[in-house]
């Protein structure tokens, strides 16, 4: 009786770990205000439309010379972000420094790009689908296969429940015939039917080289793709801009962000500072004259007008993330237990732990827990000591289990 009276308590202990303080952040933590923020082709800055809580209202502002806008006036100095309503209002410009800008230009160059560390980090099934590239229907069609690459590529027929031998053979020849080492250890594509384009794979070997295999006309096509010295792809997201200018983003080893680029699979780097895969997120709202970078990290928020011209960097602005505050709950709570995480998808326990402050309270709940039980079960006081407010509510929880 008395294992299962410490199985009890450590169980629950585990649990209060967890619900104590979810409940707390569940009930009190305040969202971060949502600011956006938008390089202006007219103003040549940044704009940026936040809600002030004190006065209960959005402002629309230049962040260089502070000067505030009315929602008409703030639509005239990004042309083209609200390229729809000024459009429907007649009040679209023509040319924007001296470049015409038309509605299918705009509808060619604007595109939007978000990456997460959710992105890389989150379980997938190992089947993809292949679509026809040059199917000359207006929509793309399922193939009615999907492929699997591990040590060979087969093509698998749910209908049939079998392996389509002849095109699998066809697609196996055709990446060997390339110098494809099985294998894949990194594949990259979108299965999504209502993408505008097909474009295949991006592929990365157990050599790490990279290849673009996609099918056309119902044959494979496959090409190695040269990689600039000093570049180990990490993660691939492929695109399919309107402009089909290029196939994907490229994230390296060493933070680097490229476009890999549809003139001849050259790699486009972007200006921006060291990337973390892991714990940034990356944002990007095209329009044809800029690309509106922006990172966030635990640092705050930078962005960067990137010239589409010349990818050279035109502003930065930079939104500094309030600085954190010792929370008293750090003073409480002497460790936490989490299942999720804001950088990944899977489902694991992550143990967060407090201050070293912590230990005073845990000391004091354990001479408390001494004078409760008048010296007697020393285990309840030791284990009191190690888990702090949890051991100390569990025990006195299961106190009379015996």
């Amino acid at each position: 009786m008395k294992n299962i009276k410490y199985l009890l308590i450590i169980i629950t202990t585990v649990i209060l770990s967890w619900a104590m303080p979810y409940s707390y952040h569940l009930i009190y933590d305040v969202a971060p205000s949502n600011v956006f923020t938008y390089y202006s082709s007219v103003d040549h800055a940044f704009c940026k439309i936040n809600f002030d809580e004190k006065e209960e209202r959005l402002i629309r502002m230049n962040v260089n010379t502070k000067k505030e806008y009315t929602q008409m006036e703030f639509d005239s100095i990004l042309p083209l972000f609200f390229c729809r309503q000024l459009l429907a209002d007649g009040r679209m410009p023509e040319t924007i420094d001296g470049y015409a800008i038309t509605p299918d230009v705009i509808n060619e160059k604007t595109f939007n790009y978000n990456y997460s560390p959710k992105d890389k980090n989150r379980p997938h099934i190992p089947l993809y689908t292949l679509f026809e590239s040059i199917s000359g229907r207006v929509r793309l069609e399922m193939p009615g296969d999907m492929f699997r690459i591990t040590d060979k590529i087969e093509f698998l027929r749910p209908s049939s429940k079998d392996v389509d031998r002849t095109k699998s053979d066809k697609f196996q020849k055709a990446l060997e015939a390339k110098g494809f080492c099985f294998p894949a250890t990194q594949l990259a594509g979108n299965p999504n039917p209502r993408k505008p384009y097909e474009e295949g794979y991006l592929i990365l070997d157990q050599q790490n080289q990279l290849f673009h295999l996609k099918m056309v006309n119902g044959k494979p096509f496959v090409k190695q793709i040269t990689i600039p010295d000093g570049l180990s792809p990490q993660f691939i997201e492929t695109q399919e801009p309107a402009d089909r200018s290029f196939y994907a983003f490229v994230f390296g080893s060493d933070g680097e962000v490229f476009t890999l680029t549809t003139d001849n699979y050259s790699f486009q780097r972007l200006p921006i500072p060291p990337f973390d895969l892991e714990t940034n997120q990356l944002s990007i709202m095209a329009n044809p004259l800029y690309w509106n970078v922006s990172v966030i990290s635990r640092k705050g928020r930078e962005n960067w007008a990137i010239s589409t011209q010349d990818y050279s960097i035109v502003d930065k602005y930079i939104e500094k993330s309030a600085p954190n505050k010792a929370h008293f709950t750090q003073y409480v709570f002497p460790f936490s237990v989490d299942f999720t995480s804001p950088y990944s998808s899977f489902i694991r326990p992550v143990i967060y732990f407090g201050s070293y402050w912590v230990a005073l309270g845990n000391i004091a709940l354990a001479l408390l827990m001494l004078f409760i039980f008048r010296g007697r079960k020393k285990e309840n006081v030791l284990w009191t000591l190690l888990t702090g407010i949890y051991g100390f509510i569990a025990t006195l929880l299961f106190n009379r289990v015996d």
